[in-house]
């Protein structure tokens, strides 16, 4: 019994049927497979760049003015947001300073210092200094009325309740624990959340649990319809804009151009009310002194958003609102 192979053993049949070629014929075949495949991959619609949570039904939305547009009522709802928290303000200043101003709750017992006294939080918020946003990780010496992790607003039951719609928005379920945690900053979603709320699609803005997310997506231009673009400061920002600056390891950025999808810390509020005379801007973000909170900006010397008037905020860039 011949135990060759059977092209050995017919090598006439083998080599009118199976030239010796066919390896690279089947080559051959793979690559038109593989070219197919790539022209149909190109009708393919292409995904958001992460996923969506699903809109909300307009009953859902908060009530507005009537007529309003689009830009109006992102303002409108960052106001409700704010008076629903409490109505916390923190004043930017010209100084460096980042002190609470206002708050509905009284200053928190920190370690190693005494109670403060009832009447004291008005003395505390007038003296310079900055706060303890997580939002920065600088950690210099201040004397202002703060609210680190695990105190203010967010850890109370209707804060944590608020904060926990804003997480809904992109897909996720939070515990009120989680939410006090620094690793767990809920600004972006905030964000994220009035713009939906607002009205706002998935061809104008695309939601995220990081800013850096919706910035490199106005930067980079993906969107068919774009509610924002990004414009280098310094400049003068208009109701319904978006002031950001890096944070942390990232705080004090070049330019945009930096900025890592996801990857780059970062926080940004939205614009509700500017003043050139008074040279002051009001803006609105979330997880700002563990609260919504509306900060009051001092304009520095050029009467416009630098990045060098408070060193604490170093704005880098406005997200510009293009729409009416």
């Amino acid at each position: 019994m011949d135990l060759r192979s059977p092209r050995r053993r017919f090598p006439q049949f083998y080599s009118q049927r199976f030239p010796q070629n066919f390896p690279q014929a089947r080559l051959l075949g793979l690559g038109l497979l593989t070219a197919l495949a790539l022209l149909s991959g190109c009708t393919t619609p292409s995904q958001p760049a992460r996923p969506q949570a699903v809109p909300l039904p307009d009953a859902e939305r908060p009530a507005t003015t009537p007529g309003a547009t689009p830009r109006q009522r992102i303002v409108e709802i960052a106001w409700q947001e704010w008076q629903r928290w409490g109505g916390q303000t923190v004043r930017l200043g010209r100084d460096d300073s980042a002190c609470v101003v206002d708050s509905p709750l009284p200053a928190p017992v920190l370690p190693g210092m005494p109670p403060a006294a009832p009447d004291s939080a008005a003395d505390a918020a007038d003296a310079t200094g900055r706060s303890a946003d997580r939002e920065d990780d600088d950690s210099s010496a201040a004397d202002c009325l703060r609210f680190p992790d695990g105190t203010g607003m967010e850890a109370t039951p209707q804060g944590c309740q608020l904060a926990q719609r804003y997480w809904a928005i992109v897909g996720k379920a939070v515990t009120c624990r989680q939410i006090t945690q620094g690793n767990w900053a809920w600004s972006a979603v905030f964000i994220s959340w009035v713009m939906r709320k607002a009205g706002l699609d998935e061809r104008q803005f695309l939601t995220g649990d990081s800013h850096s997310m919706y910035v490199v997506d106005a930067r980079d231009g993906i969107l068919p319809a774009p509610a924002f673009r990004v414009e280098p400061l310094p400049a003068m920002p208009r109701p319904g804009d978006m002031i950001c600056a890096g944070r942390g390891r990232d705080k004090y950025l070049a330019s945009a151009a930096e900025i890592g999808f996801g990857t780059t810390p970062m926080h940004c509020d939205i614009v509700v009310e500017v003043d050139p005379a008074a040279r002051l801007v009001k803006a609105i973000g979330g997880n700002v002194q563990q609260s919504v909170s509306m900060e009051l900006i001092e304009l520095g010397d050029s009467g416009m958003i630098d990045g060098v008037t408070n060193s604490h905020m170093p704005w880098l860039l406005i997200m510009r609102n293009t729409l009416p």
